[in-house]
């Protein structure tokens, strides 16, 4: 079915209709019809009546007599048939003559403040709010839109690019944001979307440093494009740097110094395991020879004096306690292994509490100079460079795997056999092997008691110089062991990780405001026609707007460091 043209009309011009007003109601409407209305000296001019003008014009007229003349003419009579009469007579005639007509229009105005205007339409309290809002919402709101879609914005915003081009967005943006703040215009953030990247859940820890909002990045772009640009006062820019460096180093010294307490207890624990062996293996060491001549003395008497070396019980006992003799013979070398690692495990613990010390400790004016001079700091991730203590801590990490690896070598050496020899002299007795209703049935029992007393002479040189000190090293291994497994450092699992998270700053605005309209009025008088536009204002709901400032960027250590002996092996 087609539609006739006279059909449609309607409609488009119902549509239009539709399309201009959502144009009034969107900010850019509003804000064009209330240009520096926050001086509250604008006026609207408003017509009131009308006033019809007269002019004089020369029109035509036909004048009967517009002009008269001396005449003779006939006038006879029935008695004087000849008669002639003299007189003056009309000419008519057109002449012009002066007339009255309307010429044009005159509208009569009046002023009308454009702030009362607005009250008017919106209220007197929501009227004075917009007034008072009118500079931020349509210049400073509109104009941090328009920073958002430039490439510097971005380069800040996204990337925390250090630019004379982002130094000025930043110098920009903070002016729109005391703007903001002069209206109480609330500015929001989702930094609570970020909350769960910085809190430390096991293994890891987080050490969070100050938020790099407008202000901290705009003093550091400074120092840096003007550096860069041949001009690096060490002064200024270690101020600049320091001035964000020393509340961050607040915020990190918890977390950081958390991980290096635990690396100090475990060095300080496997040292005291390394002490331990030591003075062990020294005991075992000594004892060795002591032990050897009392044994072979004692075997000696039982089997050649006594005679009592042909029963069962009797042997098995003393090759039981030769081979623990021997066996703890086999451990004490493990002295000279000991003695590097022994030696460094003092330095480390000794950088491992220097180190915590110096957490909070600033980069000397020097280094930054040069760091920057070198191009080395262009973007907000590179603020790690200047934080000396996520250099040091993860070359401390280094140096103490470098210096506790021989002893994982030693343990893998000593640690089973200290714990058989350990485990066989504690159950070492010759009251478990030696059955006395079989083997102490001589018809004489003096020599059983002879034989009872070599016996219990030689558990109690067992005890004496070889129990405590196998006790002492298998469980200085067994701990140190453990110590070295659950050490992040040395079994492998250490990281450390710098990294940027980033929230979003914006505000919205969302309100009623006085739209206005185009009126136009047409007088018609006299036959004269003329037309009066102004602009009226009304209340209207602009539809939700947002402007977004630059991402605040939250620079962050990730840190998975852990020392102790797991739970599992306790």
């Amino acid at each position: 079915m087609r539609l006739s043209l006279p059909f449609l009309l309607p409609f488009v011009l119902l549509a239009q209709v539709v399309i201009a007003q959502n144009v009034l109601n969107t900010l850019p409407g509003v804000c064009a019809g209330v240009k520096e209305v926050s001086t509250c000296k604008i006026k609207i001019i408003v017509p009131t009546s009308v006033k019809v003008n007269m002019k004089t014009v020369k029109v035509p007229t036909w004048n009967k007599c517009k002009s008269k003349q001396w005449a003779l003419w006939n006038c006879p009579t029935l008695k004087k048939p000849l008669r002639v009469c003299k007189g003056w007579t009309c000419i008519p005639g057109w002449e012009k003559k002066s007339v009255q007509v309307p010429s044009s229009l005159t509208i009569f105005t009046k002023e009308i403040d454009l702030c009362d205007e607005i009250r008017r339409a919106l209220g007197r309290g929501l009227g004075d709010k917009f007034i008072k809002s009118a500079e931020a919402i349509c210049g400073c709101f509109t104009k941090l839109q328009n920073f958002a879609t430039t490439g510097s914005f971005n380069a800040m915003s996204l990337r925390g690019e250090m630019t004379a081009a982002t130094a000025k967005v930043a110098d920009d943006t903070l002016s729109i944001e005391k703007c903001f703040g002069k209206v109480s215009l609330p500015i929001l953030n989702n930094k609570v979307d970020i909350a769960s990247v910085l809190k430390s859940i096991a293994p890891w820890v987080i050490a969070q440093a100050k938020d790099i909002d407008l202000s901290v990045f705009r003093s550091l772009a400074r120092v840096v494009t003007v550096c860069q640009a041949g001009n690096c006062n060490a002064n200024t820019i270690s101020a600049a740097v320091n001035n964000y460096l020393t509340p961050s180093f607040q915020l990190m010294e918890a977390p950081i110094k958390s991980v290096l307490v635990q690396w100090d207890g475990a060095l300080t624990r496997i040292q005291e395991r390394v002490t331990d062996i030591n003075e062990a293996a020294n005991s075992l060491a000594s004892n060795y020879d002591i032990v050897r001549a009392e044994f072979d003395s004692s075997k000696q008497k039982i089997c050649e004096e006594l005679e009592r070396c042909d029963g069962p019980g009797v042997p098995k006992f003393l090759d039981r306690v030769d081979e623990v003799i021997e066996a703890a013979n086999r451990l004490w070398p493990v002295r000279g292994p000991l003695d590097v690692p022994s030696n460094q495990l003092g330095k480390r613990l000794a950088d491992t509490i220097q180190l915590r010390k110096d957490i909070k400790k600033n980069p000397d004016s020097a280094s930054l100079v040069s760091m920057i001079k070198q191009g080395k700091f262009k973007k907000i991730s590179d603020i790690f460079l200047f934080m000396p203590i996520v250099q040091r801590v993860p070359e401390l990490a280094k140096q103490i795997k470098t210096d506790l690896s021989p002893l994982q070598d030693i343990v893998k050496q000593y640690k089973q056999p200290s714990g058989e020899a350990q485990q066989n002299t504690w159950s070492l007795s010759w009251s478990n092997i030696i059955w006395p209703d079989t083997e102490l049935t001589s018809d004489s029992p003096e020599a059983d008691a002879a034989l009872i007393a070599e016996l219990n002479a030689i558990d109690d040189l067992v005890n004496k110089y070889l129990s405590s000190h196998l006790l002492a090293y298998s469980n200085g291994m067994a701990i140190m062991d453990a110590e070295l497994r659950g050490f992040s450092v040395v079994n492998g699992s250490f990281a450390m990780e710098t990294k940027v998270a980033t929230y979003k700053r914006w505000t919205t605005i969302s309100m009623d405001m006085p739209c206005s309209k185009k009126e136009t009025k047409v007088y018609k008088k006299s036959g004269l026609q003329k037309s009066f536009s102004w602009k009226t204002y009304f209340k209207c709901k602009v539809a939700p707007v947002t402007a977004y400032f630059p991402k605040t960027h939250v620079p962050y250590v990730r840190i998975r460091g852990g020392a102790g002996i797991d739970p599992n092996d306790q």
